[in-house]
């Protein structure tokens, strides 16, 4: 299944919100007005104008290291087999005649971390499901492909799309980059888009100031007034009109562009 990895949008669209996936995860959508969003799938339920970022990592498949690779694979292959470590994974749907369900690993990350052809990287199109120890066959995209053999020496790792599981920033549970600001409430398991750059009305804390930069906040999903130490924090954006706390000001997000 191809799909574009950018779009033009206008307003309206950044609020569609489906159970089955649409669009590539990680797609990026621009407004006229400049407003830049991204295809995710939230993997909680999640209130509009709340801060959001990627998912928990786990050890069920998100940032499997050292996985084997049980034959060599030659100078440009567009396809690699990895034998599976962790917990059973769910293949694309050309695999399982599925069409309407995305493979776990779906436009994620297929990486050599050590040995022969390290530092490759490949984004994956497709895979096909694996049992704990089962083999994984893994598809890449058109024009991609293998540039230093691997052997099966070469240890490797799976990453899912940061976009692929989406959860309300919790500053005592950082689980990953922010991903953005949904437009509109979205429902557990389904996909939809979250605003990274332009006027978005955020749950701000305390008291922010007009054009003054906002910071992640301790409370789950809003945005705060920059501290003088702001290590635990990560940046939002700048304050174009006051709400107050505990209610939503619009931020000129600068999140991702």
């Amino acid at each position: 299944m191809a799909f574009p990895v950018s779009k033009q949008g206008a307003p309206g669209f950044d609020k569609e919100m489906t159970s089955s996936k649409k669009h590539r995860i990680g797609t990026r959508m621009e407004f006229p007005d400049g407003r830049v969003f991204y295809y995710g799938r939230a993997s909680e339920a999640i209130t509009a104008g709340k801060v959001s970022m990627t998912g928990a990592v786990t050890a069920s498949g998100n940032h499997n290291v050292d996985m084997v690779v049980p034959a060599a694979v030659a100078v440009g292959a567009t396809q690699v087999v990895v034998t599976n470590e962790n917990e059973a994974i769910t293949g694309s749907g050309r695999y399982t005649g599925n069409f309407g369900t995305a493979g776990d690993f779906e436009d994620g990350y297929l990486f050599v971390n050590d040995e022969a052809g390290e530092g490759q990287i490949w984004q994956i199109m497709e895979h096909s499901s694996a049992t704990t120890t089962g083999a994984i066959t893994i598809d890449f995209y058109p024009n991609d492909s293998v540039r230093t053999a691997l052997t099966t020496s070469t240890q490797v790792g799976l990453r899912k799309n940061r976009m692929a599981t989406v959860d309300i920033f919790d500053a005592s549970d950082i689980t990953g980059s922010l991903v953005g600001v949904p437009t509109c409430d979205q429902t557990s398991a389904y996909y939809g888009w979250y605003q990274t750059q332009g006027p978005c009305a955020v749950f701000t804390q305390g008291t922010v100031v007009i054009g003054k930069n906002v910071m992640t906040a301790d409370a789950d999903g809003r945005a705060i007034v920059m501290a003088d130490d702001s290590s635990a924090e990560l940046f939002v954006g700048t304050v174009l009109t006051v709400g107050a706390t505990g209610e939503y000001s619009l931020v000129d997000l600068m999140i991702r562009a």
